[in-house]
């Protein structure tokens, strides 16, 4: 990925232009995975950073988020020790993958890529300790070995590259870049591939499961239509019971008699409780009851073969899918179980043997909270009106593909349908509650839990 120390040498120098005697202004995050930093920078222009973790690796970005009050409500404050602190120097080692904002008041701020562990830190100057950190998964940062930095407060375009492979090759680029502009491209290149993949390998494993479920019950269903085929008809079992009647003591649990359909001597199983007539009318209940299963069987086939060939067909055209657009006419392909009635509460859908519910309205939101379990998983577009979700209990954990699926539908059915990744609340039923005189739709959370959906 772009975790190279060149690359970290690009973006000090770039720091080092604008930081250095400016000011920190703020961090927020709104999901695990991304961390916005603002400074105010020597010209008195604002600056911003975002700190995109992609499965750990760190990569830099500019930004043009504004922070305003409200953000404080939508994400989680970081790094309030050093806001309004002055940016005193940035250092960098040619050699390694890092970058050091010292501070006034003797605090220092460093991004760390290291491959897949990439962090930001805060720590005191001096002190081997670290204050506080972002990824709060790599417990290991905590007692982070801090390098010495004296040395390295000028960045050397020229240093040696640790690896000795050429990575802008594998980035889309034709030479190494030497402008921060062509880095940044390659970057937000590689982010929607990334992310294309990530759509499209979710597409492909799960119209992948749907296939391999339709095509276990076509076999099924073209097996138990088989057996019925071959077995001997339960009808013709009770003509045979009632042309041999007469010879058929009571009490019997099972007779051999004559088949005069083949003329071969037979078994045939009776209920000793119940007269010669009365076990043939049994038979002829089965035999009717074959009858409608042969029916629901045959229909059944034809809706499989039938879904079965789309879904193959659907397949073919997300393998072949280039781009977003090309995966776009496939995104629906999570579709609804059942048509629902229009009394319910909620529009049903299904992911991986887990019924999802979405809410049609306010009210129906409020409707759907009651008939939820406590640990049921429940979803909300966050900090913009939208459909309540939820994920109804199944086993012991929610599958991290199921949640997502239910995030795509909650960011979906809400405002924010228009952009490109939305934050979703994601939380226990039982932490959530109905506030009293609370308007229709209206919540309370005792805890919020992020996950990003990201609609393309």
């Amino acid at each position: 990925m772009f975790s190279v120390n060149w690359v970290y040498g690009m973006w000090a120098e770039e720091f080092r232009c604008k930081m250095i005697g400016g000011i920190f202004k703020g961090a927020i995050s709104f999901d695990k995975d991304t961390l916005f930093l603002q400074f105010v920078d020597n010209k008195r222009n604002n600056f911003t950073i975002e700190c995109k973790f992609i499965d750990g690796h760190l990569l830099l970005l500019p930004s043009d988020k504004e922070f305003d009050r409200s953000d404080s409500k939508k994400g989680i404050i970081q790094f309030k020790e050093v806001e309004n602190y002055t940016v005193n120097q940035i250092y960098y080692d040619p050699f390694d993958r890092w970058i050091c904002i010292d501070f006034s008041h003797d605090f220092q701020l460093w991004m760390k890529g290291f491959g897949k562990f990439g962090n930001v830190l805060l720590r005191q100057k001096g002190e081997s300790e670290t204050h506080s950190i972002f990824r709060l998964s790599l417990k290991s940062d905590w007692e982070f070995q801090y390098p010495n930095f004296e040395l390295h407060a000028e960045t050397k375009s020229d240093a040696p590259d640790v690896k000795s492979g050429q990575e802008w090759l594998a980035w889309g680029l034709s030479e190494k870049p030497t402008q921060l502009s062509s880095l940044v491209a390659a970057q937000l290149n590689f982010l929607r591939e990334h992310y294309f993949q990530k759509n499209k390998a979710q597409l492909k494993e799960n119209l992948e499961r749907k296939i391999k479920h339709l095509r276990k019950i076509l076999n099924e269903s073209k097996k138990r239509l088989s057996e019925i085929g071959e077995r001997r008809s339960y009808k013709e079992l009770g003509d045979l019971i009632l042309a041999h009647a007469h010879a058929l003591k009571p009490g019997l649990s099972k007779a051999l008699i004559t088949d005069y359909y083949t003329d071969q001597r037979i078994w045939i199983k009776l209920n000793p409780e119940l007269s010669a007539s009365d076990n043939a009318k049994k038979y002829y209940g089965k035999a009717k009851n074959e009858v409608i299963e042969q029916k629901k069987l045959q229909d059944q086939i034809i809706v499989t073969e039938k879904n079965l060939f789309e879904s193959e067909l659907k397949l073919e055209g997300v393998l072949l899918a280039q781009d977003f657009k090309g995966l776009k006419s496939f995104q629906k392909t999570m579709t609804k179980v059942q048509a629902q009635s229009d009394t319910a509460p909620y529009r049903l859908y299904e992911h991986q043997g887990y019924q999802i519910w979405v809410g049609k309205n306010n009210k129906s939101n409020d409707q759907m909270l009651r008939l939820s379990q406590k640990n049921d998983l429940w979803l909300h577009a966050k900090d913009v009106a939208g459909s309540h979700v939820i994920i109804r209990k199944k086993g012991p954990n929610y599958p991290q593909a199921v949640i997502d699926f239910a995030a795509n539908l909650a960011a979906k059915n809400s405002k924010a349908k228009t952009q490109n990744v939305v934050p979703v609340i994601a939380v226990l039923r039982k932490f959530v509650s109905k506030p009293k005189n609370a308007a229709p739709g209206e919540v309370s959370l005792q805890k919020e839990d992020i996950v990003d959906a990201f609609l393309g």
